[in-house]
């Protein structure tokens, strides 16, 4: 009988140890993702996922931020936001070279950057001019130069030689003004080619960069509505460090964050109230994706798509622009301008 009993002792005993260990570890796992999850931004950039497009990637995350293309992870712009950008899109109307609207004006659509974008631009021009989708008073001009002559290093700059080359798009053969812009599509990165490409440290510069380039917009042409931001698209093979990956897809997080400051209100962004320093910036069509579709919309990019791993071929540019010019068709905000009424 007592050697039943003292087993039963020592049975109680081994359970009551293990429920401790139990406990502890759990309390010690608790404490570490508690630690993973705090706001340290050092701890943030520990983890190495596997690059998701943002409209993918939802309200997942990337080393610790979460994707999507406006915050909380969805796709879609939302609350006083989208009511601006509303409006914004409402109160396009032709405008002659004085800046005064005008039924024999234009509205002006220029795209800056590099050779990437203004092939995009390229493409666009074409599908739009004698469209009957499109409104009849769109003047799209490509003010795209290669090179890196147009990298956002050049636009944050107003004096740059790079702000001539526009001006001579505009005031030469289009024989249009600095007025007459009221949208912008940029496509451009910083061609720095000293600066390490990390993340979130990439994507911080990027975006500052892009905010500097907005707010030189905005002084340069003061009927400036909109800005557009596509991204960029993957690249394939050993570019140059600033196209080569992952610094395509960093620029998406870059212009992910530039839009969520405008939204959040951060100084410097401001776009409405009494002195905006910037127009309001969105997104267009969100041009990085890997070799498999993607989930939200079935879009891919590959490599067998480009000539030389950065630039599209002649079928994928038209991939390309095509998708862009169905978001403008389509979106029910950018419709109000792009669309025939």
């Amino acid at each position: 009988m007592k050697t039943e009993i003292m087993k039963q002792k020592a049975a109680i005993a081994s359970l009551l140890c293990l429920i401790v260990f139990s406990f502890i570890t759990c309390s010690k796992e608790n404490i570490d993702n508690s630690i993973k999850s705090s706001d340290i931004s050092d701890l943030k950039t520990v983890s190495s996922d596997t690059s998701i497009p943002l409209n993918d990637l939802g309200t997942g995350t990337y080393n610790g931020y979460m994707g999507g293309l406006y915050p909380n992870g969805s796709n879609v712009a939302s609350g006083s936001y989208a009511y601006d950008l509303d409006r914004a899109c409402k109160l396009m109307v032709p405008i002659d070279t004085f800046g005064n609207p005008s039924p024999d004006g234009k509205i002006v659509f220029i795209s800056l950057g590099g050779s990437t974008g203004g092939h995009n631009m390229r493409e666009l021009k074409a599908k739009t001019e004698g469209n009957p989708l499109t409104n009849p008073n769109l003047l799209l001009l490509n003010c795209d130069n290669g090179k890196r002559s147009a990298s956002l290093n050049s636009q944050m700059n107003p004096a740059d030689p790079y702000w001539d080359h526009v001006s001579q798009i505009l005031t030469g053969g289009a024989h249009s003004s600095q007025r007459q812009v009221q949208i912008i599509y940029v496509e451009a990165d910083d061609s720095s080619k000293d600066k390490a490409i990390t993340f979130p440290s990439r994507s911080l510069l990027v975006k500052q960069e892009l905010q500097a380039c907005f707010r030189v917009y905005k002084q340069k042409f003061p009927n400036l509505k909109i800005v557009y931001l596509l991204g960029r698209t993957r690249t394939f093979g050993n570019q140059q460090l600033f196209n080569r990956e992952p610094s395509p897809y960093y620029f998406g997080w870059a212009c992910k964050w530039a839009i969520e400051d405008q939204i959040n209100g951060v100084p410097g962004t401001e776009y409405k109230g009494k002195k905006p320093v910037s127009p309001i910036v969105t997104w267009g069509f969100y041009q990085w994706a890997d070799s498999l579709p993607r989930k939200t919309d079935n879009f891919y990019w590959r490599q067998s798509e480009t000539k030389d791993g950065l630039h599209a071929t002649d079928e994928g540019q038209d991939t390309l622009s095509s998708r862009f010019q169905n978001f403008l068709l389509t979106d029910k905000h950018t419709s109000l301008w792009y669309g025939a009424h």
